[in-house]
């Protein structure tokens, strides 16, 4: 059974080897002067709710990039909360997997390999 520090540590390398290959993909691209252009989704404010902005542009998908800070960031807090010795995470001091390293995994809840003991309301 695959445990939670396998599970990240797959689903991160599976993003960014998709991200470094986009962004390899978005070079030759530009070398061959051609554009890339990234897609927005547009949102508009059902009637009847004010309590949002008449319409929202949000993008559809972050760039290569972008994917990347995100990814390097993830990476850094998992490795600030790893285990130690006593199965207690380094960085809270609590009973490891910490809530932290639990939310990181909640990005994939929807993946058949996340198991439902790593949620956060089971704990």
């Amino acid at each position: 059974m695959m445990t939670i520090e396998e599970f990240i540590a797959r689903r991160l390398n599976r993003q960014q080897a998709a991200a470094e290959f986009a962004q390899n993909l978005e070079h030759d691209f530009r070398d061959s002067g051609r554009e890339i252009k990234y897609q927005w989704v547009r949102l508009v404010r059902p009637k009847g709710v004010r309590s949002a902005p008449s319409e929202v542009f949000i993008p559809g998908a972050l760039t290569p990039h972008e994917t990347l800070r995100h990814l390097a960031v993830l990476r850094l807090i998992f490795q600030e909360h790893a285990p130690d010795a006593d199965r207690r995470c380094t960085h809270d001091l609590v009973a490891w997997p910490c809530p932290t390293v639990r939310s990181i995994a909640a990005i994939w809840s929807d993946h058949r390999d996340y198991r439902s003991e790593w949620a956060l309301d089971r704990h």
